[in-house]
């Protein structure tokens, strides 16, 4: 009886490294998805900006203001501050989301490798129990 208990939390503590290894590959997986999806959304805020200078210049033009002077330079240039701090709001999230995707990912293998340490443990205190009672770690009963 000992014995098949040690075997048992063997098996149990072989399963908690192989869960904790699936759960770093998943963090990690889903860390470098938030940085793919920010890189994205930067690239977007950027094509904006691009757009919306384009739009404002050719607007001033249709209007018979001159486009490269004065206020609708102003325009552009805070266009631009706004959309830089957008960027960089963008980015500095982007960033936590996959600092905490990859924590995630630590924190759950670290919990499935202290449930099978505790597995292993109990089956180790249940073969020195066994042992105690028959006298041998391989008797039944």
């Amino acid at each position: 009886m000992g014995f098949l208990s040690l075997a048992m939390g063997a098996v149990s503590l072989f399963g908690a490294k192989s869960a904790a290894s699936d759960a770093k590959k998943a963090g990690k997986a889903q860390a470098a998805q938030e940085q793919l999806a920010t890189q994205e959304k930067v690239f977007q805020l950027h094509k904006q900006e691009r757009t919306m200078a384009g739009q404002t210049r050719a607007a001033a033009a249709g209007s018979g203001v001159q486009a490269d002077k004065g206020s609708v330079v102003d325009v552009i240039a805070e266009q631009a501050a706004t959309f830089e701090r957008e960027r960089q709001y963008t980015q500095k999230m982007g960033a936590s989301r996959a600092s905490s995707a990859w924590q995630r990912g630590q924190d759950t293998a670290s919990a499935q490798m202290y449930q099978g340490w505790g597995s292993m443990l109990a089956a180790i205190g249940n073969a020195g129990q066994a042992r105690a009672e028959t006298g041998s770690m391989f008797k039944f009963g």
